[in-house]
């Protein structure tokens, strides 16, 4: 299982990160996968931030086993 760290390394999920429309789904979504903490804009559930983020992070998570 990966961390934060290493999730927040990935230059995708930089570029995420460093856009000021796409940072809020972004932690968000990393809150859910990480934590499990329950989304509070339910529309970034369908988002393409939420994609690229959950894609990351089963990439990672594979590359982890």
């Amino acid at each position: 299982m990966i961390d934060r760290e290493k999730l927040v390394a990935d230059p995708r999920i930089q570029r995420l990160l460093n856009n000021p429309n796409w940072k809020p789904a972004a932690d968000a979504a990393m809150k859910f996968l990480l934590e499990g903490k329950h989304c509070p804009i339910t529309s970034w559930r369908k988002s393409s931030t939420w994609a690229q983020v959950e894609m990351v992070w089963s990439e990672l998570n594979g590359s982890a086993k």
